[in-house]
């Protein structure tokens, strides 16, 4: 058995009993019951990410001075909370302030999670397994994601018809009850640099993302792959609904086929990437965002539901990859405030694009919508390839030794 295997599965049963999220596949339909608009769809998405530029750095901070523990359970709670309020809405104004209160959740998340992994296996001097763990951790929510979307559908289609609601109330009380596991889990014991203020710590750490081209790259580029994905997300069950005309029980059931094959993708991370390598493996994330979007405006027919298969794909391999080659470029004294920054640049970013492109699907449709934030993203997503891939044959330094030498 290998050294910390158990604390590993430890990590694995608490990612399992937070992501039973029912409320997956419906809860951009909910709101979008309620507001019948897809620009105040977006305008209520925006809340949420504008309390993530709000909030996420801070907890970046808290998650380097005070551990990643606390940040995971603090999330969790904060995030089974958002989603029950976000359930009891009916009116505009409710579902933008319940979307503040599941912002924070998520900003307490991302601080601890990632960095939390990554530390552990520092610890265990399995740092190199990273991405492989990182995945069997996605496989694991891929498999319990895929459950709750068929039980959700099963519920709003034939126990409490049209209900969709209630997926999201009864994922926010096992979501409560499960981040609970999240005191099971051992703080790892790595040595983490302690800085006089917060200030000092937030200046040290933008000033490694700017100073280093490979990190910096990286981040944007996963930006750019995470805002094509998640735009899609927002639009995805409308689309299914409106445009496909699918039923709540064909949309469950399509959604948990997502979750279980972006699982089975996900446990092949590793070797995907090692197979691939760092050039391939961005390459590939980038060109199957474009054929996925492609098809969604090329294909007026039920079957371009296929194309969400590449999309979930990407959405479970960009994480555990992009994530592995930053954190081998990171020291743990910065792992939570860098990726603090990185989520507060995707969400500035992501905030600039996701309103245009709900008052462009107003007018325009989602079909249309999809091709122009491909034509959009395209260019800006080749251009940092190829600056990444003169990083790559530089021989960029791979671990973040280099890095004390800026403290």
């Amino acid at each position: 058995m290998a050294a910390g295997d158990d604390r590993i599965r430890v990590y694995y049963v608490f990612r399992a009993v937070t992501s039973f999220s029912m409320w997956l596949p419906f809860w951009t339909l909910w709101a979008y019951q309620k507001i019948d608009d897809f620009f105040l769809l977006t305008v209520v998405d925006a809340a949420f990410w504008t309390t993530m530029i709000v909030f996420q750095v801070p907890t970046g901070l808290l998650g380097d001075k005070y551990g990643r523990k606390p940040m995971l359970f603090i999330g969790e709670v904060l995030f089974a909370v958002g989603v029950l309020l976000f359930g009891l809405s009916n009116e505009f104004w409710e579902l933008l302030l319940s979307n503040v209160a599941w912002a924070v959740g998520v900003c307490f998340i991302v601080s601890g999670d990632t960095p939390f992994l990554y530390d552990t296996l520092v610890e265990l001097k399995r740092a190199k397994e990273f991405i492989g763990v990182m995945a069997r951790g996605w496989y694991v929510m891929g498999l319990m994601n895929a459950v709750a979307c068929v039980t959700g559908g099963l519920l709003v289609e034939y126990v409490f018809p049209g209900r969709i609601e209630l997926t999201l109330l009864f994922s926010a009380v096992i979501g409560i009850s499960g981040s609970f596991v999240a005191l099971l889990l051992r703080e790892p014991k790595v040595d983490r640099t302690q800085f006089s203020s917060y200030k000092k710590q937030l200046s040290v750490g933008w000033k490694h993302v700017i100073s280093t081209k490979a990190i910096l790259v990286l981040i944007l580029f996963q930006i750019v792959i995470e805002i094509a994905a998640y735009v899609m997300a927002v639009f995805r069950s409308v689309y299914m609904n409106e445009d496909l005309d699918l039923s709540y029980i064909q949309i469950g059931g399509f959604f948990a086929t997502f979750a279980l094959f972006g699982a089975f993708i996900a446990v092949k991370a590793g070797q995907i990437e090692q197979r691939l390598g760092e050039k391939g493996s961005l390459l590939f994330l980038l060109m199957a965002i474009l054929v996925s979007f492609s098809v969604v405006f090329l294909v007026e027919s039920p079957i371009a539901i296929l194309v969400q298969y590449p999309m979930y794909a990407v959405g479970y391999l960009q994480a555990p990859i992009i994530a592995g080659y930053i954190n081998k470029r990171v020291d743990s004294a910065h792992r939570s405030t860098i990726v603090a920054i990185s989520s507060l640049l995707f969400t500035l970013l992501l905030t600039l694009v996701e309103l245009p492109a709900g008052w462009v699907a107003s007018d325009w449709g989602v079909r249309n919508t999809m091709m122009a934030l491909a034509l959009a993203v395209m260019p800006v997503g080749l251009y940092l390839l190829v600056i990444w891939n003169r990083e790559v044959d530089a021989g960029v330094p791979t671990d973040s030794t280099h890095i004390a030498k800026d403290l």
